[in-house]
């Protein structure tokens, strides 16, 4: 079983190889090769020790003390102990490398951490946080070795250095990291496939921004495994008898559309209401993706735990949605058929990034979609394409935009509403809450919701924040986030860990 290398071709390059800093799918998912976290989550939501053997919680749920694992070492030879874990809390932290992914997730909570011994690690909280363990299983929070931090970001950057399975040899910018087994490789999760060094000598991550070509390698001889082949194509790929297609989808908030409630014309709830109900989003979503991506309407993704159907929030319904603009005092038409109040027209701008990376071709499909549905109600929408930096910019910047696209966030615990939608994330990270949500009650439930280990409880607290949400319209859901894999059939044992939906190449191998 041992031997061999294969080429994983994906969409996006990474902007940073140390998901530390910037905090964005593409680093989280190449991350998991070479980083290693302190527990791992299991498909039912629970955690097993991983770099962490065991841990205790206070009673009061504001002490966590990890006992660190013995024996495993960095890439660069650097001991892991607890000195190291935190290290790597102080690093997560720092304004200088923090990224708003780690700061939304830890920010509002953490209170300090320290090394009461050479392998126990103790971590305090300001406040309980009970999403805490699956929080930390993610690769944002992978260990990495003190020694190399120290080096500086840029260089950390090129080439981080953890405990997982493989270490980075070289990234060639525009082109591929370039992955080799880690021989020493002791640190596997409890619930890996095996435990010891990967099977895998070499992998090449290779980046295909066009999804056509990344289809066409896994079919020919250029790919061994492809991230998110395009919608035109998943049929004939399922369909393949050389190719086996795996799929998971992400827990979370849905890819959507923010809309900004501190600028005109969003900062009205019944223009928000009414484009919502104007957008016919689920017929959108159906034609731009041709079925491969259901409708996903809510505050969080329906395989979120404590999801509620608010499905009548988000329905089509134009009468309604001409109701609404008409009670909001949208009254008047220009020649052009759209709305006007005080000689104004009634305009909306959407940006999205102009990087097919970030916006493949159906999602300007879909957006195009949306705003022929709201020409119909008279509400002109303008669609906004930034160059990828400017776009990235825009997510903490309240006056670049009316609606954000793109507007989603990986999180393996309904507590992603407190990081989207509560003012203490705004104190936080800005630009995590995309709509600038100040909702006072919001806040309350979603804090307590964090606060409480009692499920039951949780549901309920987390159910009054979605219809906060919803009633008040602040995101229009569009599509779950999915990881669809697509792979040689002689590519055996790859799979897909729940937390932020990564492949885990580790336990891979290739059939004679």
């Amino acid at each position: 079983m041992s031997g061999g290398s294969i080429v994983y071709a994906t969409d996006r390059e990474p902007t940073c190889l140390d998901p530390h800093n910037f905090g964005d799918m593409p680093q989280t998912y190449v991350a998991r090769q070479y980083l290693d976290s302190l527990v791992s989550e299991r498909p039912d939501g629970s955690v097993v020790p991983w770099l962490a053997d065991s841990w205790e919680i206070s009673p009061d749920g504001l002490t966590y003390t990890f006992t660190i694992k013995e024996g495993v070492k960095f890439h660069d030879g650097t001991p892991l102990d607890a000195e190291a874990v935190h290290a790597n809390f102080v690093q997560i932290l720092d304004p200088a490398t923090e990224s708003a992914t780690d700061a939304g997730y830890l920010r509002p909570y953490y209170e300090s951490s320290r090394a009461i011994d050479t392998h126990t690690f103790e971590l305090k909280l300001k406040t309980p946080y009970s999403a805490l363990l699956p929080v930390l299983s993610q690769a944002f929070f992978g260990i990495e070795s003190p020694k190399a931090m120290a080096r500086g970001l840029e260089e950390n950057c090129q080439s981080p250095v953890g405990t997982g399975p493989f270490v980075v040899k070289a990234w060639n910018r525009g082109q591929s990291v370039e992955l080799v087994r880690n021989e020493d490789y002791n640190s596997a999760p409890a619930d890996a496939k095996h435990q010891g060094p990967a099977y895998l000598e070499k992998v090449t991550w290779k980046f295909i921004e066009d999804g056509s070509v990344r289809a066409a390698a896994v079919q020919g001889r250029d790919a061994d495994i492809i991230f998110n082949p395009p919608p035109q194509q998943v049929a004939a790929l399922k369909a393949d008898p050389n190719l086996d297609t795996q799929e998971f989808t992400h827990t979370g908030l849905p890819n959507g559309i923010a809309l900004n409630t501190t600028r005109a014309p969003f900062d009205d709830a019944l223009v928000r209401q009414a484009f919502i109900h104007g957008s016919n989003a689920e017929a959108a979503v159906k034609s731009a993706y041709l079925g491969v991506y259901d409708w996903e309407h809510g505050p969080i993704s329906s395989t979120t735990p404590t999801y509620k159907d608010l499905r009548r929030f988000y329905s089509y319904d134009k009468d309604k949605a001409d109701r609404l603009l008409d009670e909001a005092g949208w009254t008047e038409r220009d020649a052009d058929g759209f709305r006007t109040k005080d000689g104004k027209r009634l305009t909306a701008e959407l940006v999205y990034s102009a990087d097919t990376g970030d916006t493949p071709p159906a999602d300007v499909t879909l957006f195009q979609n949306i705003q022929a549905a709201q020409k119909e109600i008279g509400f002109e929408v303008v669609l906004k394409p930034l160059p990828q930096d400017q776009y990235f910019a825009a997510f903490s910047d309240k006056n670049a935009y009316d609606g954000l696209t793109g507007a989603y966030w990986n999180s393996p615990t309904p507590a992603v509403l407190s990081i989207v939608f509560s003012s203490d994330s705004l104190k936080a990270a800005p630009g995590n809450n995309m709509s600038w949500v100040e909702n006072p009650k919001l806040d309350e439930l979603v804090r307590a919701a964090a606060a409480t280990t009692d499920v039951a409880e949780q549901e309920r607290l987390y159910g009054q924040t979605q219809d906060i949400v919803a009633e008040q319209a602040y995101q229009l859901g569009l599509y779950p986030v999915v990881t669809r894999l697509v792979a040689k059939k002689k590519l055996k044992d790859v799979w897909i860990e729940p937390s932020e939906g990564e492949p885990v190449l580790h336990d891979a191998w290739l059939a004679p």
